[in-house]
């Protein structure tokens, strides 16, 4: 991942606790280990799917990332790189997607809770919805401007869409397996 603002660039370790941080503004400076020893003495947990393409957040001072192989979402404070939270979800978390304002977190699931989605308010950083996705597949969200979120639910041919004030769902667009779900505005942002 590349901060919104162009200059740090993260990076998940395969196989390995924390996160490695570059910043693009003094790269001479090398590599730093954000997280080194999170999780490393926990007993390991299958891993049913990697996150990857703008699988984690960014809103306020922090960095939301999915914790692979646990079942939290870590929350780490921007400026000093630790660790501020770990939130208990459901099940793996695979996508943490910021709303465009930052006011709130969508987290999808994999295998087998993926056919949920919660929501993680930024301001208290606690949980405060868990929408209906009809046991469908949910993954792979998307805001095409804010009042919306867009997710792929894959095996229902479909892509529901909820409203991101009220958090309730407004339809469902029928769609050949839709997996990830791309606008071309997304060619414009630093931070995907």
């Amino acid at each position: 991942m590349i901060s919104p603002d162009g200059r740090y660039y993260l990076a998940g370790l395969f196989g390995e606790p924390g996160l490695a941080l570059l910043d693009l503004w003094s790269p001479e400076a090398g590599i730093k280990r954000v997280l080194p020893d999170y999780g490393k003495k926990d007993d390991k947990l299958p891993v049913y799917k990697m996150p990857h393409l703008e699988g984690w957040a960014m809103a306020g001072d922090y960095l939301f990332v999915p914790a692979i192989g646990k079942h939290e979402v870590l929350v780490i404070d921007r400026q000093k790189w630790q660790l501020v939270k770990a939130i208990p979800v459901t099940g793996q978390p695979v996508f943490v997607m910021a709303r465009p304002d930052g006011r709130n977190i969508w987290v999808n699931f994999a295998f087998p809770d993926n056919h949920q989605l919660q929501i993680i308010d930024v301001k208290d950083l606690s949980l405060i919805k868990n929408p209906d996705a009809r046991q469908s597949r949910a993954a792979h969200g998307i805001y095409p401007r804010g009042e919306h979120v867009w997710v792929a639910a894959r095996d229902d041919n479909q892509v529901i869409v909820y409203d991101t004030e009220t958090l309730q769902e407004i339809t469902r667009l029928p769609a050949h397996t839709p997996n990830g779900i791309f606008f071309s505005s997304r060619a414009h942002k630093i931070g995907l």
